[in-house]
């Protein structure tokens, strides 16, 4: 059985191939917003397996439509279906027996009903819903999930940076008991809990549209979409020209400061899975340049599964081909802390802090100014073109892709401070606290 599979599914077959054993199932815990499911992918490569999802949601796939307390057998497991409703309303848990011992449960699959230190995101159905969103999740976590036992394994939809929750905790599992000890959402009243989620503000971007149709209708093949191109220098350039066309660094954050394609956008291969969703178009087409040729299939894997499919090819050689044929290299211009500091204080300079508005709360650089990495291309009319602007974030990597996506739109001076939040305050620099 497989949760949520994400679309590039080749791994889902490797493990079954490793442990012998055959994929039956393939279950969804809700309509995803933030990534393109993997379902439809899985099944093409597995014709046999059975696609189940919640009734709530009008899926245009899939082989099963799953009501509260279903129950369905995978080898000597038993799992039962339970609907959550809260983060959306087609939630679903799917709860975890071993029939060889008894009926109770042994672990429960959450989704984005509950997370590790944290719990569902409610604003996502509609704003106007927030409230009643969050008074079903409560209902949900205390009536269906906590019940289970304290010593039932949760395995969370979901990691430390993801979207869909706010703190959410770098474990990959946790337990009932634990979190409800810890889980400081567990611990409120009904109205406390509403009151406080009302107030939560996560980040909203704008391919989450796409994705919940992606999952809606069911996404195209990966099979069916144009192959790959490994292009030399002469026809990388070539295709630059195109308008249409976009251009992909994934090496690290300092090798595309000392020296890049000119125009092209930093999204190192370690985060890239975090800000794609954020910056780029399915309607352009992407050219990437890689490190390593090993990095294909993962740097193609995680545009793939947001929606970002028109992936034309890379850059054989990758940058060192460029440069080694003459071609223009650009640079990131690196703010020194003194200027940095002057130019607040005179203005000369724009510090422009990239994170999420949750994470600045409390925690921020005077007369800096909060353009999150997810909004930068909404946003972009607010800043000076001609004033020189020092993209800022914990540790250079975020703060590096938007210098990038700035001097691409003709911030010719936009750059980077030298040194991030996290050294900033190590350094006993200051900041401010509203």
């Amino acid at each position: 059985m497989v949760i949520d599979p994400r679309r590039d599914c080749d791994i889902y077959i490797e493990l079954a191939t490793i442990e012998s054993v055959d994929i039956t199932y393939i279950l969804e815990t809700h309509r995803n917003e933030d990534y393109v499911i993997g379902s439809l992918e899985l099944q093409n490569l597995i014709p046999s397996v059975r696609i189940g999802h919640s009734a709530a949601t009008n899926f245009k796939y899939g082989d099963d439509r799953l009501q509260d307390d279903e129950t369905l057998r995978v080898g000597k497991l038993v799992v039962r279906s339970i609907h959550t409703p809260g983060h959306t309303d087609d939630s679903m848990c799917f709860v975890v027996s071993d029939s060889e011992v008894g009926s109770d449960p042994l672990l429960v699959f959450t989704g984005d009903t509950l997370f590790v230190n944290e719990v569902g995101r409610t604003d996502l159905v509609d704003p106007k819903k927030h409230s009643e969103m969050s008074y079903k999740l409560w209902h949900s976590l205390h009536e269906k999930v906590l019940p289970l036992g304290d010593g039932v394994i949760i395995y969370p939809g979901h990691g430390s940076g993801s979207v869909c929750g706010g703190a959410i905790g770098s474990r990959e599992f946790s337990t009932i008991g634990y979190e409800k000890r810890n889980n400081y959402w567990l611990r409120m009243d009904e109205e406390s809990f509403v009151e406080h989620k009302t107030r939560q503000e996560l980040t909203l971007s704008s391919y989450f549209k796409r994705c919940e149709k992606l999952n809606t209708d069911g996404p195209p093949l990966i099979a069916d979409l144009d192959p790959l191109q490994m292009l030399n220098t002469e026809a990388f350039a070539e295709r630059i020209e195109s308008e249409d066309s976009v251009v992909i660094d994934t090496r690290l954050a300092h090798k595309f400061v000392s020296e890049h394609i000119p125009d092209s956008i930093s999204m190192d291969i370690d985060n890239m899975g975090l800000y794609v969703g954020w910056v780029l178009s399915p309607d352009d087409s992407h050219l990437l340049v890689l490190d390593s040729p090993m990095d294909l299939d993962e740097a193609v894997g995680m545009l793939y599964r947001v929606g970002i499919d028109c992936v034309v090819g890379y850059l054989n050689g990758g940058f060192e081909a460029w440069k080694s044929t003459g071609k223009p290299v650009g640079s990131v211009p690196v703010y020194d802390i003194q200027s940095v500091q002057i130019g607040l204080n005179d203005g000369s300079i724009r510090l422009v802090d990239v994170r999420q508005p949750h994470e600045t709360i409390g925690d921020r650089i005077e007369n800096s100014t909060n353009l999150p990495l997810s909004d930068m291309l909404m946003e972009i009319d607010d800043l000076d073109p001609d004033l020189p602007i020092a993209t800022i974030c914990p540790a250079g990597v975020r703060s590096t892709t938007a210098a990038s996506i700035l001097q691409r739109e003709g911030f010719e001076q936009a750059g980077i401070s030298e040194i991030g939040l996290k050294e900033w305050k190590l350094q006993g620099l200051p900041t401010s606290s509203k």
